[in-house]
């Protein structure tokens, strides 16, 4: 059951200026929205790795004033096995998280090991490797999620989505695009719901992003998208929703040319592009999903937020996740 309908507030647009915040949660208070996911380095309430107190004190009676619930979304370099400086930065989260009244909060998974081999600063994991990474964010979660429950805080892992940079960096180091889950297993739906399997707590669970999992599908092992969706949704315990046309990005890097070729992850209202909706919010209604569904979309979309709303309306009252 669906607890009601949010809307991201995207951290670029919003640039640290809390006017510019004011205006969009406003705008969301009369289109109908119930909560706001806001991205975290939108805002300048943690400095340094340092909540500012009266920076989230400011944020927080704005949303009071909207009347609006929120969520938040780490930045997406944050990573629980990178260094103390990450660490840091998510202990500061957790507690803005606490001051803003947030219920949770989404962190992408770290599991993509291509960055420094794209930047010739380290070759290619070892499988060994790889392996301990995953036990390292596994240990990670499973501490940070002890934390967030002592404070009334689920915490929400992200699935990601393939760039064109990593099947770039494959090819540099003499390897095919088919391995790239090898290397970005943060891409794998199965693989993400093993790990919640192992953490094993009740306020960590999976952030279903349907969009990433569209782009990603043409290179998970099996590369059914709905079968994965039904797979890990007992795991799911936030949902966001927007739509794309399944093409990873090509040579086409604004969003406007990646809307005329139907390109990357391009975060459309629902109904624009090619992702099942209704029969992913099917497969996460037959598994009794409870939580939000969050529209995640460019700030390029904001005069179609009506449409989009009413979109999503009817894709939940079609499914039944809306309880009716």
């Amino acid at each position: 059951m669906i607890h009601g309908i949010g809307i991201n507030a995207d951290h670029e647009y919003v640039d640290g200026q809390l006017s510019v915040l004011e205006q969009l949660l406003g705008r969301y208070q009369s289109v109908g929205f119930d909560s706001v996911e806001i991205s975290v380095p939108g805002l300048n309430a943690i400095r340094g790795g340092t909540l500012v107190e009266h920076e989230a004190a400011r944020v927080r009676q704005m949303l009071r004033d909207h009347g609006l619930g929120v969520t938040l979304h780490s930045p997406n370099a944050l990573s629980l096995i990178r260094n103390d400086r990450h660490s840091q930065v998510m202990d500061a989260l957790l507690r803005l998280a606490e001051a803003l009244g947030a219920t949770r909060i989404v962190y992408h998974s770290a599991q993509i090991a291509l960055r420094d081999p794209y930047r010739h600063l380290a070759p290619l994991p070892s499988d060994d490797e790889l392996r301990a990474m995953w036990e390292r964010e596994t240990e990670a979660l499973i501490a940070v999620g002890r934390r967030a429950a002592d404070m009334g805080l689920t915490l929400c892992v992200e699935n990601r989505d393939p760039h064109l940079w990593e099947i770039s960096a494959l090819g540099m180091h003499g390897r095919p695009a088919s391995e790239l889950v090898r290397y970005h297993q943060g891409m794998r739906l199965d693989l993400l719901a093993r790990q919640m399997e192992a953490v094993n707590l009740p306020n960590v669970g999976i952030c279903l992003d349907v969009g990433h999992a569209f782009l990603a599908a043409q290179y998970w092992p099996d590369p059914d998208y709905l079968a994965a969706i039904r797979a890990c949704a007992p795991w799911v315990k936030h949902l966001h929703l927007h739509d794309n046309f399944g093409h990873v990005d090509d040579h086409n890097e604004t969003v406007g040319e990646r809307l005329v070729f139907g390109e990357a992850d391009n975060h459309l209202p629902p109904g624009w592009g090619k992702v099942p909706l209704e029969a992913a919010l099917t497969a996460l209604k037959e598994a009794h999903y409870d939580g939000l569904v969050v529209l995640e979309l460019r700030p390029r979309y904001l005069p179609y937020l009506e449409e989009a709303l009413a979109t999503t309306r009817r894709l939940l009252a079609k499914t039944g996740l809306n309880g009716a």
